[in-house]
């Protein structure tokens, strides 16, 4: 093989969790695997199949017995479109950088309108199964690997991505003092014998138009104008698109002003791997992030600690990719730096994989809450995904995780345009618009047209490549070397299925 193989370790167990979504105390379903280390491109394919990961937890919602379905959702980037909110979102943080002034708390509300990205399914729900699990779980003991990477790794050995000697960052918080409302003014109320009787009209005046809307009057003007104006009508209508300002022009906003009063910038630093300026940093993004998961999801001071922190959102299974004239930076785990004037502010944690650029989470300080971080980075890593397609055609999606239609918090991932749902029994991509009456009429349901079928679905059984003491071997070999019926046979087929022949026949399943 040209790079270290995929190596996972199945559970078969059913995990059962308290949902997020809805609040029931376990009627959140799962299966689950440990993955050692995984390529790009295994897990690409298990994302397209409804996988998703949790540090280096992977797991796949069992979509038919689930409270709360979550179907995979992806954005095509290059059908994308800004609407009236994430224009608004845009201007809102446009306008503090060039001119230092914050929008009102009543201007927040009414352009978030519920729309607050939720950090990649982690924060509500969906991941904080995997993150369960890996609490109340030992970590899988060290296997035997294949004895060809052994020596790679001996050769090359890489730099540990445990980092150590931090203290969880303490934070003190007051309670703003508040206001008295203001004293009711009294009223009184005439008696009936007060109220006076209106006197009987004639009705409408006859020689006066009838009453009409102000926004049918403007109609019908704007109607009288395009047929004055003809052809000319629809040249204007074609000159208004072809100057539309993109994406891109929006963001770019702040860079063309003179002295604009803040600068923002993102910088890009790989996780699984750490670099320099991860390790230098790496306090001061913790710090955001104990900040804001007691701020936003009221985690108690001890829980988002340095060693959660790291198990969740820097360990990572996936190893480095590069390809000679493809991306700069090459593919794997990576956290997205927002820095303020050269602080940190927000961090985006993402993996950049072959089709696309997958949102793991994002935190920022809550401080700058009133800038509608949450859809502002999302617009940010679209335009990143855009960025990267120049240099590698094929990565044109964004994914965000999950869409949980049942959840009302949650849809709205489906108000990206160009944005397709993986059907959760032939796993094609489905036009979110041909998906809403289905959701609507069932939690759970099909969403692709009879007669399609799963291509990945048949899997020969004596294919499934597995490791078994340090020795890639097919299942059909490890069953002649055990000589006599494996009980594991039924274990092996669940998971040949949730992972699809493709994955099946490539990654290896550890048997011991």
């Amino acid at each position: 093989m040209d790079e270290d193989p995929t190596i996972v370790e199945y559970f078969r167990e059913h995990e059962r969790y308290r949902c997020g979504y809805c609040g029931s105390k376990d009627t959140n379903y799962s299966h689950g695997m440990w993955a050692h280390q995984m390529t790009v491109q295994d897990y690409q394919d298990l994302i397209d199949r409804g996988w998703r990961r949790s540090g280096k937890y992977c797991y796949k919602p069992t979509m038919k017995l689930t409270c709360c379905p979550q179907y995979t959702i992806r954005c095509d980037t290059s059908g994308f479109k800004l609407n009236k909110s994430h224009k608004k979102v845009i201007k809102k943080v446009n306008r503090f950088l060039i001119t230092g002034v914050k929008s009102s708390a009543e201007e927040d509300a009414k352009d978030n309108d519920g729309q607050e990205k939720e950090c990649g399914d982690v924060a509500v729900g969906g991941s904080k199964a995997a993150e369960n699990a890996l609490a109340d779980r030992a970590r899988p003991s060290d296997i035997e690997m294949p004895r060809d990477i052994k020596k790679k790794k001996a050769d090359n050995p890489e730099t540990s991505t445990e980092i150590k000697g931090e203290e969880p960052v303490s934070m003190v918080t007051g309670n703003e003092a508040k206001q008295p409302s203001a004293p009711l003014k009294a009223t009184t109320t005439p008696s009936n014998s007060e109220k006076s009787i209106p006197r009987q009209g004639s009705g409408a005046d006859p020689n006066k138009p009838a009453c009409r809307k102000a926004k049918e009057i403007r109609a019908e003007r704007r109607q009288m104008k395009q047929a004055k104006a003809g052809d000319s009508g629809v040249q204007q209508k074609k000159q208004k698109q072809s100057n539309e300002k993109s994406l891109e022009d929006f963001l770019s906003e702040p860079d063309k002003a003179e002295n604009p009063a803040h600068k923002l910038e993102l910088r890009l630093v790989r996780s699984s791997r750490p670099s320099r300026t991860f390790t230098e940093t790496f306090k001061d993004a913790h710090g955001i992030y104990h900040k804001y998961q007691m701020a936003i999801h009221k985690d108690p001071p001890e829980k988002p600690n340095v060693k959660q922190y790291t198990r969740f959102l820097c360990d990572s299974p996936l190893t480095e990719k590069h390809i000679e004239g493809g991306i700069p930076d090459g593919y794997g785990s990576f956290h997205q730096h927002y820095l303020l004037d050269g602080k940190i502010i927000a961090v985006g944690v993402i993996d950049i994989l072959p089709a696309c650029v997958s949102s793991v989470y994002f935190y920022y300080d809550p401080e700058y809450s009133f800038l509608g971080l949450g859809v502002y980075s999302a617009l940010r890593e679209i335009a990143f995904v855009r960025q990267l397609q120049r240099l590698a055609p094929e990565l044109k999606y964004y994914y965000m995780g999950f869409y949980i239609h049942s959840c009302p918090k949650m849809r709205y991932k489906g108000q990206y345009t160009g944005s397709f749902i993986s059907c959760p029994e032939t796993y094609s991509w489905v036009p979110i618009e041909k998906c809403r009456p289905k959701l609507d009429a069932s939690n759970y349901a099909r969403l692709e047209e009879e007669g399609v079928e799963d291509k990945d679905k048949d899997v020969d059984l004596n294919q499934v490549l597995c490791l078994h003491q340090g020795t890639m071997l097919p299942y059909a070999f490890y069953k002649m070397m055990k000589k006599s019926k494996t009980p594991d046979e039924d274990e092996v087929r669940e998971y040949a299925g949730f992972v699809g022949k493709t994955c099946a026949e490539r990654m290896l399943l550890v048997r011991k």
